[in-house]
């Protein structure tokens, strides 16, 4: 099968971002690169207030290249050859980040990790994910370069469901580690957040294994064991939320911080019941979340025929 059986005419796409606000221009460009136009032309009789912000989002697009830039107008051209990057080592590179960025969480539990370095991570496993995006489409349009992949239709489809999911964990570490570190804790609820994310870490690392060896009896154990880890969540939160909860009504007579356990306010943790009852909700259903991910990964496995 010779090579130029592989190569496509090269797609372009004209965008007027005139009058636009920089989601819409966000949006319409990132469209045109996950539909694998090679060139994106962005023009505007305005464009040089927005030209860094555009080409900063064209730069984190992997491969795309700015080529020509002028007061009105910028070309950046594709210089990637999606016809030959394998989808699984996208996603292989995808989770060794998201590995990190999970045992990265747990020392920001303890208050041993940036904040920012896990955001900075997150934004890589979402150019990857873009990218691999690309590929999957490419390929099942393309039946001679999911011959030359040696894969299938189907299995492109489970590569797609193992590869969002992925990059969905990652945003929900970044989110956790964000309102942790946000928050002061005390100690009790920093212990019992190590120990979900310690479940989520050890759930993910079985069902990536699944996945790389096609092994269906770790992908089955997880789909029976996902809810018990969901349930652990719940309990936690309950117990958690009940302890806020008790000082609530000291809150609302006094209209002043209190402290947990009776602690002065120096010695503990200052709160508004409020607030931190928000936080401890958006962190355990960012984590239950996660592990319905991992549960649609090890379906994805399930599904290999």
């Amino acid at each position: 099968m010779g090579e130029k059986e592989f190569k496509k005419k090269e797609k372009s796409i004209l965008i007027n971002v005139e009058d636009k606000e920089l989601d819409r221009i966000k949006a319409e460009i990132v469209s045109a690169y996950l539909n694998n136009c090679n060139i994106i032309e962005i023009f505007s009789k305005t464009l040089e207030d927005d030209a860094p912000v555009i080409k900063n989002l064209l730069r984190n697009l992997a491969g795309m290249e700015v080529i020509e830039q002028t007061g009105k107008r910028i070309a950046a051209k594709d210089l990637i050859d999606i016809n030959n990057i394998p989808i699984r080592d996208i996603i292989r590179r995808m989770d060794v980040i998201t590995r990190s960025m999970i045992d990265d969480s747990i020392l920001c539990v303890q208050g041993k990790c940036s904040q920012k370095s896990i955001v900075d991570r997150d934004e890589e496993v979402n150019r990857l994910y873009y990218l691999g995006f690309r590929v999957i489409k490419n390929a099942i349009e393309n039946p001679a370069v999911i011959e030359k992949l040696k894969t299938n239709p189907w299995k492109l489809l489970n590569d797609k469901v193992v590869l969002s999911r992925i990059e969905k964990i990652a945003d929900g570490q970044k989110r956790i580690t964000r309102m942790i570190s946000e928050e002061k804790f005390e100690k009790d609820m920093l212990k019992g957040f190590k120990e979900l994310i310690e479940g989520i870490r050890k759930m993910y690392y079985d069902v990536m294994k699944a996945y790389y060896n096609t092994d269906k009896g770790i992908a089955y154990e997880i789909e029976v064991t996902n809810k018990n880890l969901i349930d652990k969540c719940n309990k936690f939160l309950e117990s958690t939320s009940k302890e806020i909860c008790s000082h609530c009504p000291q809150a609302k007579k006094s209209n002043a911080r209190l402290t947990l356990k009776g602690k002065k306010e120096s010695e503990g943790l200052s709160i508004f019941p409020g607030k931190l009852l928000v936080s401890i909700s958006r962190i355990g259903e960012y984590a239950k979340e996660t592990v319905t991910f991992i549960k649609h990964i090890a379906r994805a496995v399930l599904n290999i025929d």
